[in-house]
């Protein structure tokens, strides 16, 4: 008999899934017309697991045997089986720790949990399976798909307890991921992709070339956009490079180039393999973002 899933956690994470959890919930409320249709044809209805008789329960339900053996009363729970399955990876390498020294608004890794809190929401509600894989040169965790509505709570929990740390490695974690992913079945990447390794059209290549449906979205602060600072700084490294003194204004206007190259590279890369590429900056409100990738998803199915 399977037990019943439990989450005690520390009152200050429980806080913080709390408040994660009202973000996202607040954002995927609207946005959900009518489920996404997918490519993908077929789906059923199984036995996922037990629980105590409640009046108003359907009595078909009650399992008999487990009655004659236990003298109590459980019932079975069923989940529905989905036409998706997705697992979300979370980049949580140092660089996704950044944090503006005017910061107004959410900080790069709050945003990004929060996309990915709202992405995994918006999963479930469509009884699609949902997973989320954390790292930066290696997996730090793995959470596996699965399509239960209190799945979310697992999620929320990896998303809280997230420290951004080490360096990020796309190419190492994929390949030890790869195998471990069915075909046909969807991986979205959330990263801001400033790795020393920059070859990210071969890691998304070979996702592809196993028929994975790829989706990849690109977080970056404004100020790593940008570079609006004034004066001589040192630019301390959230990874492992070595600190950088000097006057921002004297790059600047090279530095932007650079970064609207790389994007643009990206794009372009993406659009010939058939993978999503939404670049987002942190400034970007999120109902859009999400708004944009449901226009995405829907083009798609018509396909």
């Amino acid at each position: 008999m399977e037990e019943k899933e439990t989450f005690a956690y520390e009152p200050e994470v429980l806080a913080r899934i709390s408040a994660l959890k009202i973000r996202a919930l607040k954002l995927v409320e609207g946005l959900l017309s009518g489920n996404h249709r997918s490519r993908h044809k077929g789906s059923s209805v199984e036995f996922a697991e037990y629980k105590d008789y409640s009046p108003g329960d359907e009595i078909r339900h009650i399992d008999w045997k487990v009655v004659g053996k236990t003298d109590k009363y459980h019932v079975k729970q069923f989940e529905q089986s989905t036409n998706l399955k997705c697992t979300i990876l979370l980049d949580a390498s140092g660089s996704m720790g950044y944090v503006s020294p005017n910061e107004t608004g959410m900080t790069k890794m709050d945003y990004a949990r929060t996309l990915v809190a709202s992405l995994s929401c918006l999963l479930l509600k469509q009884f699609d399976a949902v997973g989320l894989t954390l790292f930066n040169d290696q997996v730090v965790q793995h959470i596996p798909p699965r399509s239960k509505t209190s799945h979310l709570q697992h999620i929320l929990h990896g998303l809280s307890t997230i420290e951004p740390q080490g360096v990020t490695r796309i190419d190492q974690v994929v390949g030890s991921l790869v195998e471990r992913l069915q075909s046909r079945s969807m991986l979205i990447l959330v990263s801001d992709l400033l790795a020393k390794e920059d070859d990210i059209y071969k890691d998304l290549k070979l996702l592809v070339s196993r028929g994975l449906e790829v989706v990849l979205f690109h977080i970056l602060h404004p100020d790593e956009v940008s570079l609006p600072f004034e004066g001589d700084f040192i630019f301390e490294s959230l990874e492992d490079d070595p600190d950088i003194g000097l006057d921002p204004q004297d790059i600047r206007e090279e530095y932007q180039k650079v970064v609207q190259k790389q994007i643009e590279s990206y794009k372009k890369q993406c659009l010939g393999l058939g993978v999503d590429y939404v670049f987002l900056e942190t400034t970007t409100p999120l109902d859009q973002a999400l708004s944009y990738y449901l226009l995405k998803r829907q083009s798609l199915s018509k396909v």
